[in-house]
């Protein structure tokens, strides 16, 4: 069999990850803004669409909990890979406890709060509408 020789990428100049990094964080906000909006237009419709106190909380805290969630995870992510040495081991007890709150926070309000639990998974798709929203920008930028 013929083994197939891949080529490792240059390092960056510390410039180009300069850069980089700057574009980076600039979709990181945009991500965030457009999840916020996206939740804000949400909570709206719910309230003229509904009217009903459990929806419109279902996807107001669905929405406070994942862009919370969010900015948590892109500040814990930026920390951990700003330094030029490998993420240190309390980054991955960070994370790890972040996602085990995240879970008893989403559980807690799914099993002790009257939210409706559509309205709640609703709100909890705001960042996931922002991360699609970007990628779209990013493709129509590409092809332009």
């Amino acid at each position: 069999m013929m083994e197939e020789k891949t080529e490792t990428p240059e390092p960056l100049s510390p410039e180009e990850t300069a850069v980089l990094m700057k574009q980076q964080a600039a979709r990181l906000k945009r991500i965030q803004v457009i999840g916020l909006v996206f939740w804000g237009v949400l909570v709206a419709a719910a309230w003229g669409i509904f009217r009903k106190l459990p929806i419109v909380m279902g996807v107001f805290l669905g929405g406070l909990i994942v862009i919370i969630n969010f900015y948590w995870l892109t500040r814990l992510v930026q920390q951990a890979f700003m330094g030029k040495n490998k993420p240190s081991k309390l980054f991955f007890v960070k994370f790890g406890l972040k996602f085990f709150l995240l879970l008893a926070i989403v559980a807690f309000v799914i099993y002790f709060t009257p939210v409706n639990p559509i309205g709640f998974l609703v709100g909890l798709s705001v960042s996931v509408a922002g991360v699609v929203v970007d990628g779209l920008i990013g493709v129509m930028e590409k092809t332009r």
